[in-house]
């Protein structure tokens, strides 16, 4: 028996809430099906002066320079991203000195370019290190010039890195889900190389 206009109205409408339901679900519900490609360009520099002189360094300071929307985030990623790399980092705030170790960390783009079949996103940053604490190493790190180490601040390690990220999936991925996947690339891809420049020029 043919339908009636009126329930055929009705199923249309059910299968507009469930479409609503489901496209709601993907933009809030941390779901992950989905399998990564991910590819990496990153460019360290660092300089030394008496590094064989230093002690361990294994706790600093995280000043971390990033959108409002992940920053809280990626904070708290990088920490534990460092923390398994063997250092212990402190958030703060960007200080005029620092009396320990310090890594700042500022993200220049960030363009997750989500959806919920083929996410294909990146993140550009800079990061700036210095075992001494010393801003003016920080501070040359994070400009747009060459960077220039000043070997008279006694014994030292500072260094940058500049560096991208693509991760594309395929498969089904939350708009939440893909988001943290990208912000652990950033923060993993900054403490190995970060902390692989501590020991090389030491």
């Amino acid at each position: 028996m043919p339908q009636s206009p009126r329930s055929l109205a009705s199923a249309f409408v059910a299968v507009l809430v469930v479409l609503a339901a489901l496209s709601g679900a993907f933009l809030f519900v941390d779901f992950d099906a989905a399998t990564y490609q991910t590819s990496s360009d990153h460019t360290a520099t660092a300089a030394s002066a008496d590094a064989e002189s230093l002690p361990p360094v294994d706790d600093g300071y995280l000043v971390v320079d990033a959108p409002d929307a992940i920053r809280d985030d990626l904070t708290d990623e990088l920490v534990a991203s460092f923390q398994r790399e063997g250092l212990s980092l402190d958030p703060i705030e960007a200080r005029e000195s620092y009396d320990r170790a310090v890594v700042v960390v500022v993200v220049d783009e960030w363009n997750p370019r989500w959806n919920p079949v083929t996410p294909s996103g990146s993140a550009t940053w800079r990061a700036a290190f210095d075992v001494g604490g010393h801003r003016e190493h920080v501070d040359a790190a994070l400009s747009d010039g060459p960077f220039v180490f000043n070997s008279t601040m006694g014994p030292d390690v500072a260094g940058t890195l500049d560096a991208r990220v693509d991760v594309s999936g395929t498969g089904l991925v939350s708009r939440p889900a893909y988001r943290t996947h990208l912000i652990d690339a950033v923060a993993n891809t900054t403490a190995e190389q970060v902390t692989a420049e501590f020991e090389q020029n030491r």
